[in-house]
């Protein structure tokens, strides 16, 4: 189990800074080269491969880390055109060295400067060495008694390192516990409780907000800690297995009420984010985590179990057999946690599924 925490490099020098900026230019230089080249002339992972680029000044080392990040890249985005179903377009890449072992080493420090990070440079045999501070989560991981991983991802003004522990197996006692997770209430739980119930104002704040500008910025991270938030409030002592909705393809399909307002509206809600921060809360908890089939949750009711569209009206819900009312959110998480409650029983060791 794995963690990312995030670190300043803003106390290095201008001679170091140098050297930092030369080594992440030459290093982008070279993956946008090999995604280039493998976009119009597939390669792998392999000499042939390799010796498509001359004339950098990266070692050999680097240049295959290079490659090795342009191939994931190309990878990753071809796939995901082909799930939209849409046209690849070749990307760029501005982002991140993810550097491992061979390049990064993570060590303890002196005084103010606890953390030290040494880097391989482009000088054979030299090393850019980054005196930084640990930060409040990763001294958290540290004091539960993490390991620091050797590596880290490197830009500019920051690194990505990371700390890990044994996974524990899952708590064997505690009860089960259903969730909804929604647009205008971010979670909605199977006791009635709502947790990031502003989520629809921050999303609409992101869609006013100009792309690239600081604002934008500032909306992003005050969407994630809304989620962080209300993700830390959830009863985590008292449950030991948690049930999500295995949803997929929510920003798109052709539904009447997915046009372009609706997708527009979605852009802002990342469920994949919201289910990766439940998966590593419950790895921390030792909670188990279940996905189940999500359709017709929000209109089933639960006591007399009638499915109907006209049960559900906006965020309010009246079952049209027998009158049971409740938040429509509720509803969807008291669905959940019926199927979840039944899946128990017969998965041995219940895995999130892919969605």
């Amino acid at each position: 189990m794995q963690r990312a925490c995030r670190v300043t490099t803003k106390f290095l020098t201008d001679r170091k800074r140098r050297a930092l900026n030369a080594l992440l230019q030459a290093y982008r230089a070279a993956v946008n080269f090999y995604i280039e080249s493998l976009w119009d002339c597939p390669g792998r992972l392999d000499k042939d491969t390799l010796a498509r680029l001359q004339g950098t000044r990266l070692s050999q080392r680097y240049k295959s880390n290079a490659l090795k990040q342009a191939l994931e890249i190309v990878s990753a985005t071809r796939k995901s055109a082909e799930a939209l179903g849409k046209i690849p377009s070749m990307p760029v890449f501005a982002g991140s060295a993810v550097l491992d072992a061979k390049f990064v080493s993570v060590e303890k420090g002196k005084g103010s400067f606890d953390l030290v990070l040494r880097i391989s440079s482009l000088k054979s045999g030299s090393k850019i060495v980054i005196p930084t501070r640990k930060t409040r989560p990763l001294n958290k991981w540290l004091n539960k008694g993490w390991n620091l991983v050797q590596g880290a991802c490197i830009s500019e003004d920051r690194a990505i390192i990371w700390a890990e522990s044994k996974t524990e197996p899952p708590k064997k006692t505690g009860r089960v516990l259903g969730l909804d997770l929604g647009i205008n209430k971010l979670i909605s739980d199977s006791d009635g409780a709502f947790y990031g119930a502003d989520f629809k104002a921050i999303s609409m704040k992101i869609r006013r907000r100009v792309k690239g500008s600081k604002g934008k910025r500032r909306a992003f991270r005050e969407r994630d800690n809304l989620i962080n938030r209300a993700l830390n409030n959830l009863p985590w002592t008292d449950i030991n297995v948690l049930g999500v909705e295995a949803l997929n393809g929510l920003k798109t399909g052709k539904k009447k009420n997915r046009g372009k307002n609706f997708r527009k509206a979605m852009a802002p809600w990342t469920y994949r984010q919201v289910l990766n921060r439940i998966q590593a809360k419950t790895e921390e908890n030792r909670v188990r985590l279940l996905s189940v089939p999500p359709a017709n949750t929000s209109r089933t009711c639960p006591v007399c179990k009638t499915v109907s569209k006209s049960n559900r009206t906006g965020e309010h819900f009246r079952c049209v057999a027998c009158d049971y009312r409740q938040d429509a959110d509720t509803v969807g998480a008291l669905n959940v946690l019926a199927r979840t409650e039944r899946l128990v029983g017969r998965v041995e060791s219940p895995m999130l599924q892919k969605v």
